[in-house]
């Protein structure tokens, strides 16, 4: 499968599963996500002549810019729409609570 195979499985195809018509392309009057993603990362090396297909088949660095239904969620690669360090902070503690009880019932 190619990588624009792959993009348009995940985009039209995604939007035809799902029964919408406002999704699955950039085009006026659309609902739409847009990520950035810096191409000069060393996971990315040699990638350059394709780069949808490095973006779907090699490794995928940090996302640089996010925006999600005209929101900005990821800014100069920064979550901007939670605390993160509150948040694994909350997620450490969950997993440690999982943790000790699955101790505790065997």
């Amino acid at each position: 499968m190619s990588a624009r195979e792959a993009l348009e499985i995940a985009t039209l195809g995604g939007a035809k599963v799902l029964n919408r018509d406002d999704i699955g392309a950039l085009a006026p009057g659309m609902a739409a996500d847009i990520v950035t993603i810096p191409l000069n990362e060393v996971g990315l090396a040699g990638a350059l002549h394709d780069p949808l297909a490095a973006l779907l088949f090699c490794h995928v660095p940090r996302v640089q810019h996010s925006i999600v239904n005209g929101k900005v969620v990821v800014r100069d690669g920064r979550l901007m729409t939670v605390d993160l360090p509150l948040l694994v902070e909350r997620h450490n503690a969950l997993a440690r609570q999982l943790v000790e009880a699955a101790r505790t019932t065997h």
